[in-house]
């Protein structure tokens, strides 16, 4: 019980990928903060279908397997506040430049 799958942990990974992926490519390929928050966007819909389909399936008795149901809306749960927090630092950021004296 201790033991942790791996392959699961590293799955998460994708989702704090694309917070940590504007950083870096912009810098390297010109991409704006406008991909960044489509990219998270996009993870957050990929995760969200697969946890729809893992509640379908485990409510239509296609698996019994509880775990990977909590996973999945866990995953889409964390991907979904990290969009929100990327867009409530963009938000914060655009009141700042907005009160700033000229």
């Amino acid at each position: 019980m201790a033991e942790i799958n791996i392959s699961m942990i590293n799955s998460l990974s994708g989702v704090s990928g694309v917070a940590q992926s504007g950083k870096t490519s912009q810098a390297e390929s010109g991409s704006d903060f406008a991909s960044t928050l489509s990219n998270a966007l996009e993870k957050y819909r990929e995760l969200n279908t697969e946890s729809d389909v893992a509640t379908l399936d485990l409510l239509t008795g296609n698996t019994d397997n509880l775990s990977d149901m909590i996973i999945a809306t866990k995953k889409a749960e964390i991907a979904l506040n990290l969009t929100v927090q990327i867009r409530n630092k963009a938000m914060e950021a655009y009141k700042e430049i907005m009160n700033m004296q000229v």
